[in-house]
């Protein structure tokens, strides 16, 4: 995804991860180590994830900018999808 945040940051593309369950040094301690530098939010009791109804992880969003939801998707995502969801809403 970080690959994804770069590529696409300059045309609005906003990527925003929300870990499930983990305490934030976790998640901050994965994300320097890996580099990445969009945001992660931190969904320690899992409120979200039921809210939107999250089944398994990971799951994906492709939201417009209108804020609707345009995809959902559990699963691992290949770069040719991720393309493609990409495509239906930018």
């Amino acid at each position: 995804m970080q690959k994804v945040h770069e590529q696409y940051h300059d045309q609005g593309l906003v990527i925003l991860s929300v870990d499930i369950g983990e305490r934030r040094g976790t998640v901050q301690a994965f994300a320097q180590k890996q580099g990445l530098t969009f945001p992660i939010l931190l969904d320690e009791r899992g409120g979200v994830a039921r809210r939107y109804g999250v089944r398994g992880v990971p799951t994906s969003f492709f939201i417009n900018r209108e804020g609707v939801i345009q995809v959902q998707h559990t699963g691992p995502l290949s770069e040719s999808l991720i393309e493609k969801y990409l495509d239906q809403i930018l």
